[in-house]
């Protein structure tokens, strides 16, 4: 008796084809027409992909191959089997070193054969370039209806949910608001812009009986679906490396390839990445969302040294103009005295030579506090601001770049014109100066893209004068040191301690928000 194991797929991926059914009917007929005493066993997978072999029914079959449980494994087409030639010539030799014979009912190849091994080879490599091809052409419409601000499947980001709407007579998809989740965003991010930590955040949310972990949280914070779709919005995102589709409509935007795949893996960073203007509403508007931008990057840059309760300026706040963390250190003991404590020099700390002196805490946050107190006056601060944000220093330079990035495109275009009449030793030589002019642009275009991102920042700064001031009023008015460390992080960009003029520099912060 001949035992025969039958493999039969379908992927959900396509209504053409034959069904499982189908096929299972017209492999038993071909050895019932051999007149041959067959025993049949039968292994299905449905809405699995020939892309690789991880399919529950096959695995099985396979497992039972190597007990030698069959004499013959057959199957409707090879592509059943496998769209990839790597796994169906791993899964060949396999069986082959079983003696466990494969056959094709429908292409008729004797696998026993050379020709007939070099043929079903040959039919192994045509299934793996249509489905390379199928894959190609999926993800290429995929990329169209995202590039017109069509939701293009998957499953939505929190706060959203996936609805089907007719235009032009055709059903398309886009994203549709869930208002109750859409204040949890907004509350998430103001939250992180505030100066909560994912955790304290996940925490709060926790209490009220709602689960947003730490993951979800950070998901959400670098998503621009949630971000308004303006003019300034759009300037930002550009500045950040993406490829902006569409028109600014005060709607939110769709973002795509992000984090493509891998051989399966998703990979961060993608430079083809690109989002869409879309129709859904948006949740969080450019400033909220440059605050957690900003804030998202400063965690990536450095650790802190850690907050104390013993100063509102510990945590980092304050550098040692030699680049050191300024760490605070308690005083020796004194009787009937008030401790005292110090901020040193991490560097001096641990050996490597940096000069400074301790800084008395008190002094320090005296000195902090006159500083701010001098912004009451709101015409000086803005006088201030307007100083520390140099716009026309920004904009030349900005324009410079740009001059300097046309000029070399015109030196690479004039260089490639003169390649064809070159000998081979001449053609070398202008390569390696069209490569270097290349490399010069592309760290040019890096240069730009930070030159527009801070002349933002200082557009946002400037306009917003009146929160800067009413979060310096907050830092004057409170003692909680835990509150002034939220306020002054958003509000300050850097405090330098000077040793030898033993004084502070301090800068408020391009975003200086809150």
């Amino acid at each position: 008796m001949l035992r025969v194991a039958i493999y039969s797929r379908k992927s959900v991926e396509t209504d053409t084809g034959e069904s499982i059914k189908n096929q299972i009917a017209i492999c038993k007929q071909y050895f019932k027409r051999q007149n041959e005493e067959c025993k049949f066993e039968i292994f299905e997978d449905e809405g699995f992909s020939g892309s690789n072999i991880n399919r529950p029914s096959f695995q099985r079959m396979m497992e039972l191959a190597k007990i030698r449980q069959f004499d013959v494994i057959a199957v409707y087409k090879i592509d059943r089997i496998a769209r990839n030639i790597v796994d169906f010539v791993n899964v060949y030799d396999e069986l082959d070193k079983l003696n466990i014979k494969l056959i094709s009912i429908t292409e008729g190849f004797d696998p026993s054969t050379p020709v007939g091994k070099m043929m079903m080879m040959l039919l192994a490599s045509f299934a793996e370039m249509e489905r390379m091809n199928i894959a190609q052409r999926v993800k290429d419409n995929m990329k169209e209806l995202a590039k017109m601000g069509h939701w293009s499947g998957g499953t939505p980001p929190k706060g959203y949910k996936a609805n089907r709407i007719k235009e032009n007579s055709k059903k398309i998809t886009h994203l549709e608001l869930i208002e109750d989740d859409a204040k949890d965003i907004k509350e998430i991010f103001e939250q992180y812009a505030l100066g909560l930590s994912m955790y304290k955040i996940s925490k709060s949310f926790k209490a009220k009986g709602k689960n947003y972990p730490n993951k979800t949280i950070s998901n959400i914070l670098i998503n621009p679906t949630y971000l308004k779709a303006t003019n300034e919005s759009v300037k930002y995102l550009e500045s950040q490396g993406y490829t902006v589709y569409g028109e600014p409509n005060n709607c939110g935007f769709l973002p795509y390839n992000r984090r493509p795949k891998s051989n399966g893996k998703k990979t961060w960073n993608n430079i083809d990445k690109f989002v869409s203007i879309s129709i859904h509403k948006p949740i969080i508007d450019l400033e909220l969302w440059v605050r957690v931008q900003e804030k998202l990057k400063e965690k990536t840059i450095a650790p802190h040294p850690h907050e104390s309760s013993y100063s509102f300026l510990s945590g980092g706040l304050i550098r040692c103009k030699c680049g050191g963390h300024m760490l605070l250190k308690p005083g020796a003991p004194r009787k009937k005295v008030p401790q005292k404590y110090y901020f040193v020099c991490a560097n001096k700390w641990n050996g490597i030579g940096c000069p400074s002196k301790h800084l008395r805490v008190d002094y320090a946050e005296d000195d902090f506090l006159s500083f701010l107190e001098k912004f009451l006056d709101k015409n000086y601060l803005k006088e201030y601001l307007n100083q520390s944000n140099d716009i026309k220093g920004i904009d030349q330079e900005i324009k410079s770049i740009n001059k300097k990035i046309k000029s070399n495109d015109i030196l690479i275009n004039n260089l490639i014109d003169k390649l064809a009449l070159m000998s081979n030793d001449a053609s070398k030589l202008l390569m390696k100066k069209i490569e270097d002019l290349t490399q010069n642009n592309n760290s040019l275009k890096e240069y730009l893209l930070k030159s527009q991102r801070e002349k933002l920042l200082n557009d946002l700064n400037k306009n917003n004068i009146d929160v800067i001031y009413d979060t310096i009023k907050k830092i004057l008015n409170t003692s909680n040191n835990d509150l002034r460390r939220i306020y002054i992080k958003n509000l300050v960009k850097e405090i330098i301690y000077d040793y030898d003029t033993n004084s502070l520099n301090i800068i408020i912060s391009k975003l200086g928000v809150i």
